[in-house]
């Protein structure tokens, strides 16, 4: 009987370090269990993903995830594969472009994704012959040397030398296979006509072809084995000979340390040199959606499940699951930090701001561990695209933006709750009946839930917490009767600050009501659409637009007819408005009310009040895994900032962390700093605007700072750029008044 072993592989050391991240240093936060391809090493096990690449060393059975922050080119993995002949892993992305690991060296190679003209540059497969990768490319054939590190050739196979998707290639001896839209077409490697087109012969009847489609072929035990849609063949010596190899369902074949494998998305069926089945692996309860497979040098079988991730099939068939920890899906539309915890809301908005069809429902991330909560829940079957959320920590109750199904109000231990127009105010969208496109809600200081709709005449509705609703509507600043509102914020003061779709923003106290508007005489917002709101540490309101950035400073003032104000960004002598020809995705304020502000084109820092840029991250410069960025949260304990993009989360330790009230113990990390250490030490656990002083034993000073928020820090250096020496170093903390202070102790050591 098959014994199921649900291992996920977490490590003391690994989660100790990431909660302690060092200031300055990158992590990610991937979905591991969409598997694509597996592949192996003499020690390794590699798996490549849709949130990226892993790897499971054999014999310690430790996780490592590889990324840009490892210097990959992206996580957006496609397919990998290992050339024992050159000792190096093949890493094929989405985009087409190419990464070669050995040793932990990487090696780039962007010639396929950087040329132009080439159409579709899709890699279907990667098959090699010595130290030759040939990959079946959406256009053709590219050969490339690994040995060299350089592009060989390129066949361009079509008719004529035209363009033609490759699907895949065998190799036997000198005779070269690709399996193409029309057909199998064949060649000699050795050829020295071979790119050109003419002198590739396509498989015809005359050699017993199969009258069906070619699917996959592989080289196995001297034979060319095709699969096809009428059945499994063998070629060779210019003839196609039928197989009592399985086919039904079959989308692919692989061969694997002297076997070969014939992969369905339920099973997987091995094969020896004689075609016996060795081995006939399924069980739809542990995988139903196979891409991959591989037969391990030690004999242990590794499936690459599109749902479940890598599976270890062992000799006495126990299943066990391997991926790392990670939210379930890549897709981001809102991350929000809260009660200590990080939400993720992976909701699908269209162009059109209709919904779409994202089941992900939501994902959370508390004490190092991500938890999601999606269709595999039954409560959450029907739920689709959830945009945003809010969080009642004294009840520990969710409340979730569902795009089209309503409001969600979720308790992981007993509450599951769907409001539509049947059971609140909540109205159903003009023009399209089948939707409540919910997409902003806030909690008020009396615990009132409010929520916003997109396309509704009653746009903005309130929940009391005796469960009573009612809905306001807004025809003394919008007179169509369908009002299209985008998101909520609620400030100190419990304004409603609203967002209309290419119209500005709507404040709203609670019985009057304004629209700011796109020029000087009703608001003086930049640009022609507000995309985010954020509020900050002093209580301004600063509203991120396509075209730059303005602040509402005094939001009292907003009712009294004020415009908002364009920040300015000192440049040299002269002041030009922040992020100007920027579209403004997103905007978070950090606790030293520093504003972190996300644009299509990377992540800005800037000082609290706009003037000063302190740093910029785009993927050139920085582990970024993509220049999209969509929405980003704080995590004020720790000062982690959480980078939402197009291509997932990835996190920023930063250095600005929440004040304390009162000092009482201080945090100093890492603490002991050894001789590799070249990064910052944090000081944590400091009240607010405090000076620190660090000195040597003897009293003597050696640098002194004041905290951004709660947090101090320092690169553990002198004056003059050089390291201290080792030894103990105090930590004196005071506060403005001297009231309040601290001490701690650190030690370099050698």
């Amino acid at each position: 009987m098959k014994k199921l072993l649900s291992l996920f592989f977490y490590f003391t050391h690994q989660i100790c370090f990431a909660q302690q991240v060092p200031i300055g240093q990158w992590r990610t936060h991937l979905p591991y269990h969409q598997a694509l391809s597996v592949t192996e090493d003499l020690g390794n096990i590699f798996c490549a993903t849709t949130g990226g690449l892993f790897s499971l060393d054999k014999a310690t059975n430790e996780l490592k995830k590889w990324s840009t922050i490892d210097n990959l080119s992206g996580v957006n993995t496609r397919i990998i594969n290992y050339n024992l002949t050159t000792s190096q892993l093949f890493i094929a992305y989405q985009n087409s472009k190419i990464d070669i690991l050995a040793n932990e060296d990487i090696f780039k190679i962007n010639d396929i994704f950087s040329r132009q003209g080439l159409g579709n540059k899709s890699i279907n497969a990667i098959t090699f012959k010595n130290q030759f990768a040939y990959l079946s490319m959406g256009f053709g054939v590219v050969v490339y040397d690994l040995a060299r590190k350089e592009v060989k050739d390129t066949y361009f196979i079509g008719p004529n030398g035209s363009s033609t998707a490759v699907l895949e290639i065998a190799i036997l001896d000198d005779v070269i296979l690709a399996i193409t839209s029309n057909g199998i077409l064949e060649n000699n490697i050795n050829n020295p006509q071979i790119n050109n087109a003419n002198t590739w012969v396509q498989h015809s009847n005359n050699q017993n072809y199969p009258n069906s489609t070619p699917l996959s072929i592989a080289t196995f035990n001297g034979f060319v084995y095709g699969l096809f849609a009428g059945g499994v063949y063998k070629y060779n010596k210019n003839n196609w000979q039928l197989t009592p190899i399985f086919s039904p369902n079959v989308k692919r074949l692989k061969v694997s340390n002297g076997f070969l494998l014939s992969i369905a998305d339920f099973r997987l069926i091995t094969y020896n040199n004689q075609e016996n089945i060795v081995k006939n692996i399924q069980d739809t309860s542990q995988f139903s959606q196979l891409n991959d497979g591989l037969v391990a040098i030690n004999g242990d079988i590794y499936l690459a499940d599109g749902i479940k991730g890598l599976i270890k099939v062992t000799a006495n068939n126990q299943f066990i699951n391997i991926k790392p920890n990670g939210p379930n899906t890549n897709a981001v539309q809102n991350l929000n930090f809260i009660n200590n915890q990080l939400v993720l809301s992976p909701g699908t908005i269209s162009q059109v701001l209709a919904p779409s069809f994202n089941f992900d429902g939501f994902s959370v991330f508390q004490n190092e561990e991500w938890k999601s909560y999606d269709k595999q829940i039954p409560n959450f079957t029907p739920v689709r695209d959830i945009v945003n959320s809010t969080n009642d920590p004294e009840k520990n109750t969710f409340y979730l933006n569902s795009y089209f199904n309503g409001l969600i109000e979720f308790n992981p231990e007993n509450i599951f709750r769907i409001y539509n127009q049947n059971n609140s105010s909540l109205q159903t969208t003009i023009g399209d009946a089948a939707s409540i496109r919910t997409n902003g809600v806030a909690l008020d200081k009396n615990k009132n839930v409010w929520v916003t709709q997109y396309g509704v005449q009653r746009p903005l509705s309130k929940k009391t917490p005796d469960g009573q609703w009612n809905s306001f509507f807004f025809s003394n600043v919008i007179s169509s009767p369908s009002v299209n509102l985008t998101g909520l914020l609620l400030d100190f003061d419990d304004y409603k600050w609203m967002p209309i779709r290419n119209d500005g923003v709507i404040v709203f106290d609670g019985s009057v009501s304004r629209k700011l508007g796109f020029n000087l005489n009703n608001g003086g917002l930049p640009g022609s659409n507000v995309n985010c709101l954020a509020l900050d540490r002093e209580g301004a309101v600063w509203i991120g637009t396509n075209q730059g950035v303005a602040v509402a400073f005094n939001t009292n003032e907003v009712f009294r007819g004020a415009n908002v104000e364009i920040p300015n960004i000192v440049d040299g002598q002269f002041l030009r408005p922040l992020l100007a020809s920027e579209n403004i995705n997103c905007i978070a304020v950090d606790r030293a009310n520093r504003k972190w502000i996300g644009t299509n084109n990377g992540v800005w820092l800037f000082s609290a009040d706009g003037s000063q840029q302190i740093s910029f991250f785009n993927q050139n410069n920085s582990p970024l895994i993509d220049n999209n960025i969509i929405s980003i949260a704080i995590d004020a304990n720790t000062g982690e900032v959480f980078i939402g993009t197009a291509s997932g989360i990835i996190s920023y330790r930063g250095d600005a962390t929440a004040p304390v009230s009162k000092m009482s113990k201080i945090t100093v990390f890492p603490n002991p700093v050894r001789p590799d250490f070249n990064g910052t030490i944090g000081i944590r656990g400091l009240s607010e605007n405090v000076t620190v002083k660090i000195t040597d034993i003897n009293g003597s000073l050696v640098y002194q700072t004041n905290a951004f928020g709660g947090q101090a820090n320092w690169n553990g250096k002198l004056k003059n750029g050089d390291r201290v020496a080792s030894g103990v170093y105090l930590v004196l903390v005071v506060n403005q008044d001297g009231s309040d202070t601290a001490v701690s102790k650190i030690l370099f050591v050698k």
